[in-house]
Order: structure tokens, then C-alpha cells, then sequence
């Protein structure tokens, strides 16, 4: 004979609570890693994976704490423990394969996949260290139903996530991650099949109330999270200020317009005339000096780069990332002030998140609705191009 199970309402919003709160931490201790030293992103990746591993396992053991039973629960150490170190190491490995190595689309989604597989495993190896009177079942399409849940929406957090370096993209990428965590718990939760065991066993009495207990995990999730978010606060030297970014920075829809697909030469566009729709923001910046140099780190030290030696700039949170045509530099000023630096008859603001040499552009390209224009002779460096700023564009290139 099946049970009837109910839920506490104030635990399950702890839960869920728990869940984001851990997935945010998470996110904002894996930003901004380019300028720190392998042994430095290590730690942090660390820390991450301690942050949401712990999260997702606190928000699974307070859900589990929110089942109403008419008899008494005990857990198993050793599973339950298991349960733990799973959701750790598998988000470990979710996260290190997204800061070590090139990032991409199938990046981003196979960590969620790994992700997801990572909540699911937790989930149900947890519920394995239950111990009461009473027989746990399971329906094979909840299964499926969580894996699915828990995969499709951990794909969905980490883009939103990773897509753009920001805060706002850690908060809605937090939030779809904790209610994936969430959804897959409760949504196995009510497949799963609790029965009364006829053979009665004794079941050792729990040394505290299942809400002190679920209160006292909820408050070392917080306080865990709080001390990590701390942690990655950056000094004062590489802190950003967020009003720097122009009010009228506001990106638009990419460019839906029929585009040339004509390849632009090098030499075609060596010293094109200046445009009279050049943006307001372009327009108020100085003209290019040759004592003129943007910073980058590298190895530590703060080095210095030519502005003509660079061929695309890259938003990337508070910072800026430099292409010049042979690797990826970091620069700790964010878009919005490198925008400043460079010369209007050199650079073009094609999108929100990037700035083009102009100089440097090889060629236009459409994919869809979508255009972008290609940077150096390599063809693998390319910058979207937004709806507002491809007429300028356009008339820089002299393509019209």
C-alpha cells in the first residue's frame, strides 16, 4: 500500500533558496579568472565546485527534511556522504571544463549535460541512504523525466550563464540553474513510491527535530556561500565602475538587412574616410597618439600594446579581452573605457560586447537573420554585428 507523502511549504522554499543561492556563488567565483595564475583558477574552480556541489546536496537533504512521514526517517552515513562528494566532483569537472581549454557552444553544453547527470546521481543515490519503515520504489518514467529536467535546464543555465561574462547573466543563469536543481529533485520526488514495509524494524530516533536539522544545514549553506562571495570580491585596482558604461550603449537585434557578402582586401580599407554617422560615443574620443598604449596582464605585469596592434576587443564582465591576430590578452579596463582610448578613425563599435579594427576587417559574412564581419587574414576571429551599427559600418567599409 502506497503513502500519501506531504510537503513542508517553508522548507521547500528554503530549498529552493538553497539552490540558487549556491548556483550564483558558483558562478560569480568562476568569473573573471583570465587575469589570475593557473594555481589561482584552480582555487577558485575549487571553491565553485564546493559551492554548488555543497548547494545542490543542502538543497536535496532539506527537500528530503520537508517530506511529512507518519514515522521516523534516518539516513545512512555512507551514502549519504557518497551523495555529497558526487555532486562536488561531477560539478568540479562540469566547471574545469568550462576555464580550462578553448570555450564554445558544445563547451557550454556538454558541462551541462555533466552537470545534469551530476544532480541526478546525487539525487538518487541520496535517496538509497533512506532507512525507515517503509519500501522506496521507483517509477521508471520519473526517471527519465528527471534526467531529462536536470539535463535540458543545466544546458539552459550554463548559456545563459557563460553566453556573456556579466552579472546579470550569473543572476538569470543561477536562477534557471537552482530551479533545475529544484524541479528535478521535486519533480522525482513525486514519481517516487513510498510503501509500508510489513516487516517492522527498528529505526533509531533522530537526536534532533528534522526542521532544527534543516535549519542548521540552510544556515552553513548561506554562511558558506557568503564567505566564498566575499572571497572573490575584487580590489579596488581591478574593480570596475559599472556607471562608466554609456546610457545609450543599448544593444539591438542583429542586423536583418540584406548584406554584401563581398570579401573586403586589407588594402581596400587602409585608410578609409571617416563616417558622419560615426556613434556620439565614438565621436567624443581623442584622436590616436602614438604615446597612446592600452594595458594588458600577462604572468602578473601589466604589459602594454599599441592600439593599431589590436584587432578586436571583446566585452568580458568588467573587463576586456584583446585579440591581435596571434592570441587572446586580458585587459582590465572594462569596454566602455577602452572605447574612450581608441581613435574614431581607426575602431568601430559593431555590437555592445565588441569593438572592431576597422583597418583589420576581411570580410562581411551572413548566417541567417545574423551578420558579422570577419577580422584578419586567419578567418577565425569575428565580431557580430548589431541592427543600429551596420549602416555605419557600411559606410566605413565603403560598400554601399
Amino acid at each position: 500500500m502506497s503513502l500519501e507523502i506531504s510537503f513542508s511549504p517553508l522548507l521547500v522554499t528554503a530549498s529552493f533558496a538553497i539552490a540558487i543561492t549556491a548556483a550564483f556563488t558558483a558562478l560569480r567565483m568562476t568569473s573573471n579568472l583570465r587575469s589570475m595564475s593557473i594555481s589561482q583558477k584552480k582555487k577558485r574552480v575549487a571553491q565553485g565546485a564546493f559551492a554548488l556541489g555543497g548547494g545542490i546536496w543542502s538543497m536535496h537533504f532539506v527537500g528530503m527534511l520537508a517530506v511529512d512521514m507518519p514515522f521516523a526517517i534516518a539516513y545512512a552515513p555512507l551514502p549519504t556522504l557518497g551523495s555529497a562528494l558526487i555532486a562536488i566532483l561531477v560539478t568540479g569537472a562540469a566547471l574545469l571544463s568550462l576555464h580550462f581549454g578553448v570555450r564554445n557552444k558544445m563547451r557550454i553544453a556538454i558541462s551541462g549535460v555533466i552537470t545534469g547527470i551530476g544532480i541526478v546521481g546525487m539525487h538518487y543515490l541520496g535517496m538509497s541512504a533512506i532507512s525507515a519503515n517503509c519500501i522506496v520504489t521507483y517509477d521508471p518514467v520519473g526517471l527519465v523525466v528527471a534526467v531529462a529536467i536536470g539535463i535540458a535546464a543545466s544546458i539552459a543555465a550554463m548559456e545563459l550563464a557563460y553566453g556573456q561574462r556579466t552579472l546579470a547573466s550569473a543572476i538569470a543563469g543561477a536562477v534557471v540553474l537552482g530551479l533545475a536543481i529544484s524541479a528535478m529533485h521535486y519533480s522525482a520526488m513525486y514519481f517516487t513510491i513510498f510503501s509500508i514495509n510489513s516487516d517492522i524494524s527498528v529505526t533509531p530516533s533522530p537526536l534532533m527535530s528534522k526542521d532544527t536539522l534543516a535549519l542548521i544545514v540552510a544556515l552553513s549553506s548561506f554562511v558558506i556561500c557568503g564567505l566564498f562571495l566575499l572571497s572573490a570580491v575584487p580590489s579596488d585596482s581591478f574593480r570596475a565602475d559599472a556607471s562608466d558604461v554609456p546610457d545609450d550603449d543599448v544593444d539591438t537585434d542583429i542586423v536583418t538587412e540584406p548584406v554584401q557578402m563581398n570579401a573586403i582586401s586589407n588594402t581596400a580599407i587602409a585608410k578609409p574616410a571617416p563616417s558622419a554617422t560615426l556613434s556620439r560615443a565614438m565621436s567624443k574620443r581623442p584622436a590616436d597618439t602614438n604615446d597612446e598604449r592600452i594595458p594588458y596582464d600577462r604572468d602578473k605585469t601589466i604589459r602594454f600594446l599599441a592600439p593599431s596592434a589590436i584587432f578586436m576587443a571583446q566585452a568580458d564582465g568588467h573587463y576586456t579581452k584583446l585579440h591581435n591576430g596571434e592570441e587572446e590578452l586580458f585587459c582590465p579596463w572594462p569596454i566602455s573605457r577602452l572605447e574612450k582610448k581608441l581613435s574614431a578613425n581607426m575602431f568601430v563599435r559593431t555590437h555592445r560586447s565588441f569593438i572592431v579594427n576597422h583597418q583589420k576587417i576581411s570580410g562581411l559574412r551572413r548566417d541567417g537573420d545574423k551578420a558579422y564581419c570577419v577580422v584578419g587574414d586567419g578567418g577565425n576571429l569575428e565580431a557580430p554585428v548589431s541592427r543600429g551599427r551596420m549602416t555605419e559600418l557600411r559606410n566605413i567599409l565603403k560598400i554601399d
